[in-house]
């Protein structure tokens, strides 16, 4: 934990965060944020969670270990914080919001049984805010999935504009109804100039003898017919391996 140096918010507790700086990776700002505010090298792990209200505001949440450095001390305290604490969760401490405390739950329960596997960001470069969907729909013996009519086949992808709606609003331009769960398989960015969007791969699944209608041309249901593809997504939704996103 380390204790915030901000006027508004002085010497209440909270994780290390912060914003990406211009040209950063995800992972680099991770590091850079822990071992500003807190003195610690780490290694990231995994990423727990996306946390989302919209383009203007997306949260990773990482589970890391530490490497070496050194606990920051009053004595070192400087804009970024006082010091920096480590936390039982249980002795009294004033945070700066308890918005966190779901979040630290959620790492000691993966700490002790992993609900997904390690996924960390796969350096790719985007100019904007893409969502590639891969949308399943199941029925008793049967597997079909979204994807172009056109010759050169190809999932879904979409481009989210709306800043104050969430990221997942594309979805009610493509079909009527939500997909019954959703999540995350894998995310791309890279940081840079003209490429520092992002790309979300997310996974949708819908059940149900009937298809969900499609409102986009272009776009059709088909069924899957590879038998190693259908084992793989089932997989995927029977032992929920999808990365959390909460909107």
């Amino acid at each position: 934990m380390m204790q915030e140096a901000k006027v508004q918010c002085r010497g209440s507790w909270y994780l290390p965060a912060g914003r990406l700086e211009r040209g950063e990776s995800l992972e680099e700002g991770l590091c850079r944020e822990v071992t500003e505010e807190t003195g610690l090298l780490c290694q990231p792990l995994t990423l727990l969670v996306v946390e989302e209200r919209g383009t203007s505001w997306v949260r990773f949440v990482f589970l890391a270990q530490e490497t070496g450095g050194v606990l920051k001390s009053s004595a070192s305290a400087d804009k970024e914080s006082l010091q920096a604490s480590w936390w039982d969760t249980v002795s009294p401490l004033p945070l700066r919001c308890r918005d966190i405390l779901p979040l630290i739950q959620l790492a000691l329960e993966y700490h002790q049984r992993a609900s997904h596997p390690p996924i960390l960001p796969q350096l790719c470069p985007s100019p904007f805010l893409i969502l590639r969907l891969l949308l399943v729909c199941t029925s008793p013996g049967e597997m079909q999935i979204l994807r172009s009519s056109s010759e050169s086949a190809h999932l879904p992808t979409v481009v989210c504009t709306r800043r104050l709606s969430s990221i997942l609003h594309p979805l009610l331009h493509l079909l009527q109804d939500p997909p019954t769960s959703y999540g995350i398989l894998g995310v791309q960015h890279q940081g840079g100039d003209d490429a520092d969007g992002l790309c979300l791969n997310i996974m949708g699944v819908f059940h149900g003898p009937e298809l969900p209608a499609v409102t986009t041309e272009g776009l059709s249901w088909v069924a899957v017919e590879d038998e190693g593809l259908k084992n793989r997504l089932e997989q995927a939704m029977k032992k929920k391996t999808l990365l959390p996103l909460h909107s």
